[in-house]
């Protein structure tokens, strides 16, 4: 691992000991997340086992702050850990079962979740594989994807979509915005060509945003990492959260070397991408396929 990135990341662990880490800490829920709930409760067993935070880093072979983060829920519990927790507590696999339920549960809050970071993000840099993505979409866009899905109420989810659309874009200084579109995306035909020349034609205006830009990996790429699926990162209170999609429901990613290795498969998708002139000039060209 890079000395200096993991030197950053102890100085903004150290500086959010006491704010951004009580504040999350205070802010937990145990009876609406089974993840808070964890949290909750490991603090509670280590304090009951007399336990000081660096005790507990020092038996799980981690530092304190990766403690610390356990009881805050801004790192979700580690099988490993939990595994070690149980054995040494005698808990009766009670973490590891807890990990697991909380593993299969659908609790519902995971756009909520996704709008909430994308609308504090300073930054935000996508990947999408087969469809323009949520945020870049016009209306009418948006709604023939809605609508040719499974939504219960895409009328609704449509209103969802563009409010998360105004959160991010409609505010003084909105984030820094980069966008790799797969080839895939330009091809599929989603509405007719009245939606998609109108989105089409958003696209170019959207690249030409001095914090916009878009980049598009052309069909003779070959293979690279983004084929595992489309994933955003988000820069959110100076730290970086991923996201990957998924066929029903999203993921987030908060753990730092989860998170790297999503931003290392950025990077590489970046060194295969067309460079942002011919990438408008791609969209420029798919814009009069439908003119």
């Amino acid at each position: 691992m890079n000395p200096l990135w993991l030197s950053s990341l102890r100085s903004r662990t150290h500086r959010n000991k006491r704010g951004g880490l009580m504040h999350a800490r205070d802010s937990l829920d145990p009876r609406g997340s089974i993840w808070h709930f964890i949290a909750v409760h490991l603090r509670r067993y280590r304090e009951a086992h007399g336990m000081s935070g660096q005790a507990l880093g020092d038996l799980l072979g981690c530092d304190r702050s990766t403690v610390s983060r356990y009881e805050s829920n801004t790192l979700k519990l580690k099988r490993d850990h939990a595994k070690i927790i149980d054995r040494e507590w005698n808990t009766n696999g009670m973490f590891m079962d807890l990990i697991g339920f909380a593993e299969r549960a659908d609790e519902g809050d995971w756009l909520v979740n996704l709008a909430d970071y994308e609308a504090r993000a300073t930054r935000i840099r996508m990947w999408e594989t087969s469809v323009v993505p949520g945020l870049l979409q016009t209306r009418d866009y948006a709604n023939a994807a809605l609508t040719a899905g499974t939504n219960d109420d895409p009328d609704a989810d449509l209103d969802r979509r563009m409010r998360r659309q105004a959160s991010v874009f409609d505010k003084p200084r909105p984030p820094r915005v980069t966008a790799f579109l797969n080839w895939v995306v330009l091809a599929q035909q989603v509405g007719s060509p009245e939606v998609m020349r109108g989105q089409f034609a958003h696209l170019i205006e959207l690249s030409k945003l001095p914090h916009i830009s878009i980049r598009v990996v052309e069909r003779h790429a070959g293979a690279h990492p983004g084929l595992d699926g489309s994933f955003k990162l988000l820069t959110v209170d100076d730290r970086d959260v991923a996201y990957t999609e998924a066929a029903t429901r999203g993921r987030f990613l908060m753990d730092p070397y989860d998170v790297q290795e999503v931003a290392v498969s950025y990077d590489w998708i970046g060194d295969v991408a067309a460079p942002v002139g011919p990438s408008q000039a791609l969209l420029v060209a798919e814009l009069e396929k439908y003119a």
